[in-house]
């Protein structure tokens, strides 16, 4: 174990401190109305990054887009398109859209230097462990089940994002590019072999997500069943540099929708759950069927084999995921990857005073709306899921709970609070877990999990469910565990 402790203590108050510097909410100054750009009706034309968190906190988002250059949606005949177009004529802007309530059947294809604002708030999302009081006025309404939303066309697209907008069922899909054959956006990624791009400098902020489903278990065979697909996610947000995902609010569906299916030959009628979906995505899940073809090709078959020389995607930086709120019945609340400086503790993506809320008391009929669920199959069921190097968890809390196999007397496997696992050659180096608390559902471990390297992790004053662990899992071979620091943890630390 390394034992210097007035080191680690001075790096995790440093990186702490360094993350609230900018957390009161503060008011930005108004940019001057630029008379060049923008239309007659106008509307915000502060930072809002800036207006929630202060001027300083992330600079970078003061030049993204002209935000005094805005489009009002009211002078384009309600046209996204018209709104967008005048825009980047004149090298981009704020598409604005007051408040009220407007419909979608198709996606809405963003474009660089494009922001996506609704009417302006700074309420929180979260409260605690709780919801917080965030309700944008400005609602986007999208055709049930079809996980239709605000989509970007171009897979190396800079400088767009979404502010203050409710999304009744419509998802966030700021995807990669990916090289494959497939023309179904939502099931290319099953079979990319490569990654084209996937553009930087990205926004999620202050938007209020809800009821995002895909209603057919598998996009490739549409079959008619109504069940939700398991890798339906509501915010998704990839990038090469810059990206900030913070104050979202995704709530519980108040849908109360049933569904009729035979599973195992017998017909039966049993609650379709919504929120049986992926929460917040940045850089991890669509990566993962590359990755697995692309290491086996292009890296060394040897243990530990995904690393930043070998597939950079999962290593990039500037990835900001805080203050969001996310509720869900199945899947995973936050998952993500990233890298910091290659050789400071937490220098990476930052995932920040985050909770994540899995349902207790549901039940998992099946996956695919064909087959029952048994005590050994897995939704996952967990809150923060974790790829990359030098990951900044500090502050986040959730309460994690298993769903009922079926109609059988087990529940599924997993519901892990915190987790790094193995996959694709994953190791574990200079991540920071700081006062997390799991706490308060049934289950929760804060677990790495057969991973290959396991160095110079620092687990301090953490809180797992009760009869829990905090720690390393560990197989018989390929197992690297040291130099790690694990302090003032409850339970206390186990295998490191």
């Amino acid at each position: 174990m390394y034992t210097s402790v007035g080191s680690r203590m001075f790096l995790v108050l440093a990186t702490t401190l360094a993350l609230l510097a900018g957390y009161a909410t503060s008011t930005a100054a108004t940019l001057p109305h630029d008379p060049t750009c923008g239309s007659k009706s106008d509307g915000p034309q502060d930072n809002p990054v800036a207006s929630l968190y202060g001027n300083k906190s992330y600079p970078w988002t003061d030049n993204m887009i002209k935000w005094n250059c805005v489009y009002n949606i009211k002078d384009y005949g309600g046209s996204f398109e018209s709104a967008q177009k005048a825009a980047m004529n004149n090298g981009g802007g704020v598409v604005y859209y007051p408040s009220g309530s407007y419909s979608f059947t198709s996606n809405i294809m963003i474009q660089s230097n494009i922001v996506i604002r609704g009417e302006p708030t700074t309420a929180a999302a979260k409260k605690g462990t709780e919801p917080g009081p965030l309700a944008p006025k400005t609602i986007f309404k999208c055709t049930f089940g079809q996980h239709i939303g605000v989509f970007n066309n171009d897979p190396k697209g800079t400088n767009f994002g979404i502010v203050n907008v409710e999304m009744d069922g419509c998802a966030v899909m700021f995807w990669p590019g990916l090289k494959s054959s497939s023309t179904n956006i939502k099931t290319y990624w099953y079979d990319a072999e490569d990654v084209i791009g996937m553009g930087q400098t990205k926004i999620v902020v202050g938007n209020k997500v809800h009821d995002v489903t895909y209603e057919h278990p598998n996009p490739e065979e549409n079959s008619g069943i109504m069940w939700p697909w398991s890798f339906s996610t509501a915010i998704a947000c990839y990038s090469d540099n810059n990206t900030l995902v913070a104050n979202n609010l995704i709530s519980k569906s108040t849908a109360k929708l049933k569904t009729t299916v035979t599973l195992d030959g017998d017909k039966m009628t049993v609650p379709y759950l919504v929120d049986n979906r992926y929460g917040i995505d940045v850089n991890q899940i669509l990566l993962g069927g590359v990755a697995g073809k692309y290491l086996d090709k292009q890296c060394p078959k040897d243990w530990g084999k995904m690393t930043p020389s070998c597939f950079p995607w999962s290593f990039r930086r500037g990835l900001v995921i805080r203050d969001n709120y996310i509720y869900q019945n199945g899947r995973v609340g936050v998952s993500w990857s990233g890298m910091g400086d290659g050789k400071t503790v937490g220098s990476g993506t930052v995932v920040y005073n985050n909770h994540v809320e899995v349902a207790a008391g549901t039940t998992c009929w099946s996956h695919d709306g064909k087959k029952k669920m048994t005590g050994h199959d897995t939704n996952e069921n967990r809150g923060y899921d974790q790829k990359g190097y030098d990951n900044n968890v500090t502050l986040n809390t959730g309460h994690i709970n298993q769903q009922k196999a079926a109609d059988s007397n087990y529940m599924t496997v997993d519901g892990e609070g915190i987790l790094q696992q193995t996959e694709n050659g994953n190791d574990a180096l200079r991540n920071m877990w700081y006062k997390n608390n799991l706490y308060g559902g049934a289950t929760g471990h804060l677990v790495f999990y057969k991973l290959y390297n396991v160095e110079y992790n620092y687990l301090i004053d953490n809180t797992a469910a009760a009869n829990h662990m905090i720690g390393v899992v560990t197989d018989s071979t390929h197992n690297n565990v040291k130099n790690n620091v694990c302090q003032g943890n409850k339970p206390k630390c186990t295998g490191m």
